[in-house]
């Protein structure tokens, strides 16, 4: 049996874990950062989207959550708060399709 590696399906398994309530690939300090709290709800700019493009790309290249951790650990202060942004709009877009009665 060949099983392939899917990088969509990985990225849909860490948005379901968003969806829940757990992030395991963002340290609990970072989402808490003050900085982060201010800019988290600002809409991306079309520069930040084509970044975050960008690093959803590098982050779905590897297969574990150790190595996703990594890189994204090893990111610049700046590139990884437009993942986080980037990333949490994909888990409320994602609530909100699944329950339409929020919006």
């Amino acid at each position: 049996m060949e099983m392939t590696y899917r990088s969509n399906e990985s990225l849909e398994a860490l948005i379901q874990m968003g969806i829940h309530g757990f992030f395991p690939l963002f340290h609990d300090s970072w989402l808490k950062e003050s900085d982060f709290q201010e800019k988290k709800f600002v809409k991306l700019t079309g520069i930040e989207r084509a970044r975050a493009k960008k690093l959803f790309q590098m982050v779905t290249k590897h297969r574990s959550l150790d190595h996703k951790k990594t890189l994204i650990f090893s990111l610049p202060d700046e590139d990884r708060v437009i993942f986080m942004k980037a990333f949490l709009k994909l888990v409320e877009g994602k609530i909100l399709d699944q329950k339409p009665e929020i919006h």
